[in-house]
């Protein structure tokens, strides 16, 4: 529960703004605390100080307002919904009704828009998933499952002939050779001469049908083979694609909390304190918003 206890104290301290100390200081304090691991607590800290920002805003409005299910869920209350349940899970929370329950006092939210929600996407993530496995499928077959070639006789089968080209001395040697072998082996009462040939015959059909289900196999391997380093390079893309999307969402925490920072500091001032410094502070800013109304990167002028 120890992670449950250090959200809920996150939340309380910055609705109080009692802090005690700075921002950092608190954090590290209670994640040790509660034995989390350090910089455990960032996002959530980040993600409750613009929810509490939102509620400032929206001041006006009783508590009962601010939980209606018609209320517009932003990115950030989403990913926060997403990763608390995780969190939570991976504790060993298994009551998810519990959980959803938790989630929903940490936003100000209902119990059924947290329920709502949160299944609606993992509804809609199967379904695209489903969609995606339909559209592509790899196929690969096991050495073992590779058809043997049957050993029976194929009769009438025609067999382009290799030949190699012999001179005339070679190709007079090779067929004294043949009649020399007939005539001996006719001679032999125990040998049929006919079954002989027969067998012989077979024998080099299949040679030759075993040569090509040979080369079949090795074609098989080397399609896998360049399946598996197709797999391995696209893999490998990602991970980069992903090492480089944590260090922009690293670098965009931090700005994001610099700019919790400031706006927190500017609501504690006075309203005359704020009316003398609102032009100024405006002109030392410049935000970059994302189409949910989430703050993405500041920039002083």
């Amino acid at each position: 529960m120890s992670f449950k206890n250090a959200l809920f104290e996150l939340k309380e301290a910055l609705a109080k703004q009692e802090f005690g100390q700075s921002e950092e200081a608190f954090i590290h304090e209670l994640e040790n605390k509660n034995n989390l691991s350090s910089g455990s607590l960032v996002f959530y800290f980040n993600n409750l100080m613009i929810l509490s920002m939102n509620n400032i805003e929206n001041s006006s409005q009783n508590l009962e307002d601010t939980k209606k299910i018609n209320r517009k869920w932003m990115k950030n209350e989403i990913e926060f919904m997403f990763e608390y349940i995780k969190v939570r899970q991976e504790e060993g929370a298994l009551n998810i009704t519990e959980i959803m329950e938790e989630t929903a006092q940490l936003l100000n939210r209902g119990y059924q828009s947290v329920n709502y929600k949160y299944y609606s996407i993992i509804k809609a993530n199967e379904k695209k998933q489903a969609s995606n496995q339909n559209a592509y499928q790899f196929t690969t077959i096991s050495h073992r499952d590779v058809p043997v070639t049957s050993v029976e006789a194929i009769k009438d089968t025609s067999i382009p002939a290799q030949t190699n080209q012999m001179n005339p001395s070679q190709e007079s040697d090779l067929l004294d050779i043949l009649s020399g072998l007939i005539t001996n082996v006719q001679q032999i009462p125990s040998i049929n001469l006919n079954e002989m040939l027969r067998g012989l015959y077979q024998l080099t059909n299949m040679a030759l049908q075993n040569q090509e289900a040979t080369e079949q196999v090795e074609k098989m391997k080397s399609t896998i083979n360049l399946e598996k380093e197709a797999l391995r390079d696209k893999l490998a893309k990602q991970e980069q694609q992903l090492l480089q999307e944590k260090k922009r969402n690293d670098e965009l925490q931090i700005e994001v909390s610099k700019l919790a920072k400031e706006i927190t500091a500017f609501n504690k001032l006075g309203d005359a304190a704020k009316i003398q410094n609102l032009k100024s502070y405006n002109q030392r800013l410049n935000y970059l918003i994302d189409g949910f109304g989430i703050v993405l990167q500041v920039a002083a002028k």
